[in-house]
């Protein structure tokens, strides 16, 4: 199978869901189209940044290497994500939007009515919903490859 370690969350899907594994391409083109509306459903650099801040938390280092193209931020700030909170190249929505991120990654019982409306400040409404469901969407394939890495012994 060679090492899951190296590859891509895409590619990792694709590999455990693969065309010879029989009954799962319907479960691999639905988890292709959740990724595909969560990428749709809020700024894509937006959830580059906080992407790459969920990976660091579960300790994904493939994720964490990993950039999704068109997302528009350059390396410099990802690098500096780790950072979010001193850091001057992060707005006050980035700001917003990873506080919520951390928490929601750590201890999503623990959000409080405030860092959903810090979000609001930014986001309005439908964008604070939006951004949610793509972070719960993005999240949860980052915990999926990690569950399979640690199955598969990096396979």
């Amino acid at each position: 199978m060679g090492t899951l370690a190296m590859l891509t969350t895409d590619e990792v899907i694709d590999r455990v869901l693969g065309t010879e594994t029989p009954g799962h391409g319907d479960v691999r083109e639905q988890l292709r189209a959740a990724r595909d509306a969560a990428w749709a459903a809020t700024s894509p650099r937006l959830l580059e940044l906080c992407r790459v801040r969920i990976a660091m938390l579960l300790g994904c280092d493939a994720e964490t290497e990993a950039r999704t193209p068109g997302t528009e931020v350059d390396d410099e700030l990802i690098r500096s994500v780790a950072a979010w909170p001193t850091d001057r190249g992060f707005s006050a929505a980035d700001r917003a939007c990873l506080a919520f991120t951390e928490h929601y990654v750590m201890d999503v019982a623990s959000l409080t009515d405030q860092a959903v409306t810090d979000v609001r400040e930014h986001l309005g409404d439908e964008g604070v919903q939006n951004f949610v469901s793509a972070l719960l969407i993005v999240e949860q394939r980052i915990r999926l490859r990690l569950a399979w890495d640690r199955l598969m012994g990096g396979r």
